[in-house]
């Protein structure tokens, strides 16, 4: 047997190898793997992702040994055949470059997924989701970036001009989104230092009050009385002053000013406003408060001060109205006005 037909017969066989190897390990990959690893839900992600990338790379780095073997037989070409044939070690080179490129991808997108099913679901807010999907997008463009870089380099392509021209690339879109980018740089803040949540109740340096609806990358909503959205840029709600109510409950302190006309016995009109109060379910106990804080020949003013949660309010206010119309004309005590004065 010449030493031809042995090289021949020794590059079929190793070809069929890299093949067997290649399906052994995606069948390793499918069905032991996942038992060994079946209680991290994110290694399982990451392997997911990355099964492709990882036997393309076993392929093409066989391949790439195959062709060193195989080369040697090649002893007579045309210019154009001989050209082709001194660059199909780079051409494999790329393949395995761009593998690597698909395994980095793989394990961000299954880092990103298991965090989008296992952590973003776990809280209120859409920023997080936003700001993964946003991040996932990005490293896979750097990630290929860095390996077409690559790529051009080791086919003696110049990259200081594609370097510039990303450098460029990337200020002029920094410099056309900037606000774009203070609004989602500002939300991220906005989601560590936790300021209010979804479902506060807040008031904005504008005199506006709304409970919070959603938290986004760009911009938070918030819901008026009014059952009107309002949408506030993040930029701009994480440099302004905030009230939230609530932080660090939900708890509010309400104050009504009750004039009467009985002026001879203020304790009597004190005990039964605290009776009324402590009858109510919705108001907190030991919460409530009388005091007389105004008088004349013809009223009495008492100040009731009480704490209930916020968003029970106008419920508690109308019953509260109520009650001291009923229980004070039972006590022939002619109620003047009733009045709900700002928070204390």
């Amino acid at each position: 047997m010449s030493e031809k037909l042995k090289i021949h017969i020794f590059t079929l066989i190793y070809f069929l190898i890299i093949i067997f190897l290649s399906w052994i390990l995606k069948w390793f990959w499918d069905y032991i793997l996942p038992k060994i690893v079946r209680k991290g839900k994110l290694d399982i992600k990451i392997l997911n992702k990355m099964r492709n990338g990882v036997i393309a790379f076993i392929f093409f780095s066989g391949s790439s040994i195959l062709w060193e073997r195989t080369s040697v037989l090649i002893t007579e070409a045309s210019p154009t055949l001989e050209k082709f044939i001194m660059n199909i070690p780079k051409i494999i080179y790329s393949l395995i470059v761009i593998s690597i490129c698909f395994i980095v991808s793989g394990i961000v997108d299954g880092f990103v997924e298991w965090y989008l099913e296992e952590i973003a679901n776990r809280t209120k807010t859409k920023i997080d989701e936003e700001f993964m999907i946003l991040f996932k997008r990005i490293s896979r463009i750097i990630i290929f970036f860095i390996g077409i870089t690559i790529i051009l380099n080791k086919f003696n392509q110049p990259i200081t001009s594609l370097l510039g021209a990303a450098g460029i690339a990337s200020f002029a879109i920094a410099f056309a989104a900037q606000d774009t980018l203070s609004n989602m740089i500002s939300g991220f803040f906005i989601v560590i230092d936790k300021p209010f949540k979804i479902g506060d109740r807040i008031k904005l340096a504008t005199g506006e009050i709304g409970e919070i609806v959603e938290i986004g990358m760009r911009r938070t909503k918030i819901l008026s009385p009014e059952n009107n959205i309002i949408i506030v840029p993040n930029s701009e709600i994480a440099k302004t002053r905030i009230v939230n109510f609530s932080y660090p409950d939900t708890k509010i302190k309400i104050s009504l000013k009750i004039g009467t006309n009985l002026i001879s016995d203020t304790e009597k009109v004190k005990n039964l406003l605290l009776n009324i109060c402590k009858n109510n379910p919705f108001i907190i106990e030991n919460k409530s408060e009388v005091y007389l804080v105004e008088i004349t020949s013809s009223q009495a003013v008492f100040s009731l001060n009480f704490s209930i949660d916020y968003k029970n309010e106008k419920e508690v206010i109308d019953k509260l109205i109520e009650e001291l119309k009923i229980e004070f004309q039972k006590e022939k005590i002619d109620l003047i006005f009733i009045r709900k004065e700002q928070y204390v």
